[in-house]
């Protein structure tokens, strides 16, 4: 009871420090992530060998973070403010990031695949099971008709689980590497604040 009490108060006292969003809009409605990279080679892997091909972990972390304060319903616009901005460096953040969520979906289609597979072997064995354990109940030990039961359950519960939890699971990951990597890519000119 105290601990409700409690987590109510500071809960309040969090929420009257700032009401703003962390987010604001561009002129399409599209919510924005501002990146200050003042280094234009912060923005890649430190091992991409001769030009950026690959997103700095650091960043695709920071973005994944920003765009999850975002509601989904909002599509993206992720600007870079870094130091001699031009179209050739847009051009090469937008190839980097495209190539890396589509990766990163690529990823998920076949997660999400393995586990439909898995999901469908595994509620056919816990049908067959409850099958085997319905004719056996007269004919067998009761010891055998609860092992019989428990494999049932337990391969209809996993197959099911896997089917309607961790697909959903998937399928949201999906639509955020999708929301990100198909983002308007804006480059501003750095500034010192």
């Amino acid at each position: 009871m105290l601990t409700n009490k409690r987590t109510k108060q500071l809960k309040e006292k969090f929420n009257s420090i700032t009401n703003q969003k962390s987010y604001s809009f561009d002129s399409f409605g599209r919510a924005i992530i501002d990146v200050g990279a003042e280094n234009y080679d912060d923005v890649f892997s430190r091992f991409c060998y001769k030009g950026g091909d690959t997103l700095s972990s650091n960043l695709v972390q920071y973005l994944m973070q920003k765009s999850n304060t975002i509601p989904l319903k909002y599509d993206l616009t992720i600007r870079f403010h870094i130091k001699n901005a031009d179209e050739q460096k847009r051009q090469e953040i937008q190839t980097a990031l495209k190539q890396n969520y589509e990766t990163d979906i690529q990823g998920l289609d076949n997660r999400m695949h393995k586990a439909l597979m898995f999901s469908l072997w595994f509620i056919l064995l816990g049908s067959i099971f409850s099958l085997f354990y319905l004719f056996t109940l007269e004919n067998v030990p009761v010891s055998l008709s609860y092992i019989v039961d428990l494999l049932a359950w337990v391969f209809l519960w996993e197959g099911i689980d896997a089917f309607f939890l961790d697909r959903n699971k998937m399928k949201l990951e999906k639509l955020k590497a999708l929301r990100l990597g198909s983002a308007n890519i804006e480059i501003k000119e750095f500034e010192l604040y």
